[in-house]
């Protein structure tokens, strides 16, 4: 078994077979019994030729997903188009007012 480590001997990889470049030979039978099933890239480090948990381990933050720039331009622009068909709308009812008014002598 080869393991990749950083410079701290934090653990951030290792291969059954094959070879990791730069990677420390372990004897695959000293490996801890939950290292398979618990491994996460720095959650174990080789400390005095032993895989142990590292005690500064911190699990990495999900990354936020939001709307990408385009999807927010869309909606930018969406928004306008929605505010100028109201500003249409009202400009129309304002000239068909005028019109009716000039229509019946400006009584209405």
């Amino acid at each position: 078994m080869q393991l990749q480590l950083d410079n701290n001997n934090v653990i951030i990889g290792y291969a059954n077979f094959g070879e990791i470049k730069n990677g420390v030979e372990f004897d695959e039978n000293k490996v801890p019994d939950d290292f398979y099933k618990k491994f996460k890239s720095s959650f174990y480090l080789l400390k005095d030729s032993e895989i142990v948990e590292n005690p500064d381990y911190v699990s990495p933050k999900p990354p936020v997903i939001g709307p990408s720039t385009i999807e927010q331009q869309v909606a930018a622009l969406s928004y306008q188009q929605m505010v100028d068909n109201q500003t249409i709308n009202t400009l129309q009812q304002q000239n068909a007012q005028m019109a009716y008014q000039i229509m019946t002598g400006g009584n209405a």
